[in-house]
């Protein structure tokens, strides 16, 4: 009995830290969140859960700075590549219902398609996968040609008739947009359904997604938030991403609410999307990808003893993730409609706090410290002040994706700042080195 009656006692008190833990956790991003939430423009939402409860659920700045109509918890923010989760659920569950192979080439259910090339050889796995050697996107014309040209997926068909593909990419994590829009085609003609209305009947009304669709550009969305972009610099004017922007479609797009995309993957995780094993499937590391690995539609990486499996997603003026902690078992859904840092901070401050060392968590604060000062704002540090450094008070990952952030928006200079020092201070990192020749290569300076 009195065996027993020490079990216990351990058992809650085990429990009991376990729930502070967690408390503990959620209570730093949560202040983290109101420190950002004193910068005007810091502008996002966030939810968090755990085993399916939601901890923290918040939303932050302007879904229209024009009327100033602020972000709250069910504004819809276009959620960019994180739709390409549901374009592979759609696949996975034709695949359950017999009517598509992964291995089969797409010609098998498209065989009319506009290129030989592709139709004979593109198997529906490599489209998955992002291995079929097909390029991010299309020519540079599609590039400088307006939007508004394709409101319907079937407009983009006429722009595979002249694309190749790269055998040196077959097989290998290459990422591609179109690709996706191809698993679009075969869900339409496979399913008899247009890509919105199958993902309304089979994923978004059984999850109970009331703030998730797919919208054209000529359609006006209730409750949403506009994506907002600076040219280059914090100092310039705010613009709205309507001249840049994409609709809807199978390569992401869609609009949802932080809230809803822990309905989904509640949903996925809990096999109402998927039986157990299409689910495993669809989560399992098939290829290297550039951080980790890539599964079905969705992104696998390791930090420490966490596994982090979720999808990113980016465009001018839009921000976001979806991720699960699949060792500690938190959701974490973030969508942010600025392409500004602030979703940078707090997604890698959350990475950090959740599977980080004590020693990487001071790293990290340190890095945000270093890169916070005038000093390394206003001038480029040269070799002999950055070997007094010691890399081990340095974040290599914060670096890089600082770094990216001015890169993706051909800020070369700043970018160059970041993969600079990252270099200097982590030699023996490949990354490091290929993001600063990456920055030379695109940027007028030396």
């Amino acid at each position: 009995m009195k065996i027993r009656c020490l079990f216990l006692i351990a058992l809650v008190f085990t429990v009991f830290e376990c729930k502070s833990q967690t408390d503990r956790s959620i209570e730093k991003i949560d202040q983290y969140l109101q420190e950002l939430a004193k910068n005007k423009d810091f502008s996002l939402g966030i939810s968090i859960s755990k085993e399916g409860k939601v901890l923290l659920e918040k939303a932050f700045g302007y879904a229209s700075r024009e009327h100033s109509v602020l972000n709250k918890i069910d504004t819809k923010f276009n959620i960019a590549s994180i739709g390409k989760l549901f374009t592979a659920v759609s696949i996975l569950q034709l695949k359950e219902q017999g009517k598509i192979a992964l291995d089969q080439t797409i010609g098998t259910y498209l065989p009319d398609f506009p290129n030989d090339g592709i139709r004979d050889s593109v198997t529906i796995h490599q489209l998955l996968t992002h291995t079929s050697g097909l390029d991010l996107w299309f020519s540079e014309t599609f590039d400088r040609t307006d939007k508004f040209e394709y409101l319907n997926l079937e407009d983009y068909r006429s722009l595979y008739e002249g694309l190749t593909i790269d055998p040196e990419k077959i097989g290998k994590n290459n990422y591609s947009n179109v690709g996706y829009i191809l698993l679009g085609f075969l869900i339409e003609e496979i399913s008899g359904q247009s890509y919105k209305e199958y993902l309304n009947t089979h994923i978004f009304e059984p999850l109970g997604m009331q703030e998730t669709n797919i919208w054209k550009l000529t359609e006006i969305i209730p409750n949403v938030a506009v994506g907002y972009v600076r040219p280059a610099h914090e100092k310039d004017e705010w613009k709205t991403n309507y001249h840049l922007n994409l609709g809807s479609g199978p390569a992401g797009g869609a609009y949802a609410s932080t809230s809803d995309l822990l309905k989904f993957y509640h949903g996925l995780l809990s096999n109402k999307l998927l039986k157990e094993e299409t689910t495993q499937l669809m989560l399992a590391p098939k290829v290297e990808a550039y951080y980790g690995h890539y599964g079905y539609g969705i992104g696998i990486n390791k930090n420490n003893d966490q596994t982090i499996i979720g999808h990113l997603g980016g465009y001018y003026g839009v921000r976001g993730e979806l991720m699960w902690y699949k060792e500690s078992n938190y959701i974490i859904s973030i969508l942010a409609n600025s392409d500004q840092t602030d979703y940078i901070d707090i997604s890698t401050f959350i990475k950090v706090e959740l599977t980080g060392t004590e020693k990487e968590k001071q790293a990290y604060q340190n890095t945000l410290d270093f890169i916070s000062t005038e000093n390394f704002a206003t001038s480029e540090l040269n070799k002999e002040a950055i070997k007094e450094l010691d890399k081990d008070d340095f974040d290599e990952t914060l670096l890089q994706i600082k770094g990216y952030h001015f890169f993706n928006n051909k800020d070369y200079k700043r970018a160059k700042q970041y993969f600079n020092l990252n270099r200097l201070l982590f030699p023996e990192s490949e990354s490091a080195m290929r993001d600063f020749k990456r920055v030379k290569e695109n940027s007028k300076f030396p």
